[in-house]
């Protein structure tokens, strides 16, 4: 069996079509159906459906249950490759949500991350999913991430840094700037300024509104957190915030809702890479005061 029977065999799992294969690897099709077929003879099984044309393709019971392996073997493959070529790179690649970046900006932080690492930093912004994906096959030895839900997993080390409240954000001169909470319910005929889809907030907004029925009016969509400022500030409209920062111009209101939905900031490494279990509580601790700052 060869390495590359079990690329072309997840390739066509995935495209369905022995043409596409052989483009994607610039090699003939005659190749690609080669290669599965002497792959199903060293297996002793058939693993592929097709028609006389190899234009329509289908997995067969014992092909289903190899593609979850053979696919897992190309991963580990794939991440031991990473580690081994991570290991003659100093640096300590540090990874961030983008979104979570406009609230805590590491970038100002490096000299002191690289007084913890003892070495240089590198930093990479990316999605919330694709920074646990990218720690897990070793592309990136630490990261910190935002979500609205727990996360538990087996294949990294993790660190809940810290748990914050989404409450109501209103200017100061809002008449619901009294109220010390208050029902979504209550807000239905508002304007809305909405963070953009790459922030959890947009993920928790239609929640809310979704699940009251709520078709909201949206002023605007913005990106960062001072856009949400300025427009709660001058447009006098409202929307949803984790309770995150101290801010000038922005009263919070707690949500009067029966199950309270909560921001989870956390610290994740890889296992057994290059992040000391000493430095990994080190930087808990450093993000942790850093964090308080920003709220006091």
């Amino acid at each position: 069996m060869k390495l590359q029977q079990l690329k072309y065999f997840n390739a066509l799992c995935r495209l369905k079509s022995f043409s596409k294969v052989a483009l994607t690897f610039k090699v003939s099709q005659p190749t690609v159906s080669y290669a599965i077929k002497s792959l199903e003879e060293d297996l002793g099984v058939k693993l592929i459906l097709r028609n006389q044309s190899h234009t329509d393709v289908s997995l067969t019971k014992e092909g289903e249950l190899f593609r979850k392996y053979s696919l897992n073997a190309l991963q580990q493959l794939d991440m031991g490759i990473t580690a081994v070529k991570n290991t003659h790179d100093g640096r300590i690649k540090i990874g961030i949500t983008a979104a979570l970046s406009r609230f805590f900006d590491l970038t100002k932080h490096i000299s002191s991350l690289e007084e913890i690492f003892k070495t240089e930093i590198g930093l990479l912004e990316d999605g919330s999913k694709e920074i646990t994906k990218k720690i897990i096959s070793n592309k990136l030895d630490i990261a910190l991430f935002g979500t609205s839900k727990e996360v538990f997993s087996s294949q990294i080390d993790l660190k809940k840094i810290a748990t914050f409240p989404f409450k109501l954000a209103v200017s100061k001169k809002h008449p619901l700037s009294k109220a010390s909470h208050v029902h979504l319910s209550q807000v239905e005929n508002e304007k809305f300024i909405l963070f953009n889809e790459h922030f959890i907030h947009h993920e928790v907004f239609w929640k809310f509104m979704n699940s009251y029925g709520i078709i909201p009016n949206i002023l605007a969509e913005v990106s960062d957190i001072q856009g949400f400022e300025n427009f709660i500030q001058q447009k006098n409209t409202i929307g949803l915030l984790v309770d995150f920062l101290k801010l000038d111009h922005i009263h919070l209101i707690e949500l009067d809702e029966p199950e309270p939905v909560q921001f989870y900031l956390y610290l994740a490494k890889q296992k057994n890479g290059k992040i000391t279990d000493e430095a990994f509580n080190e930087m808990e601790l450093y993000i942790k005061n850093q964090i308080y700052a920003l709220k006091n």
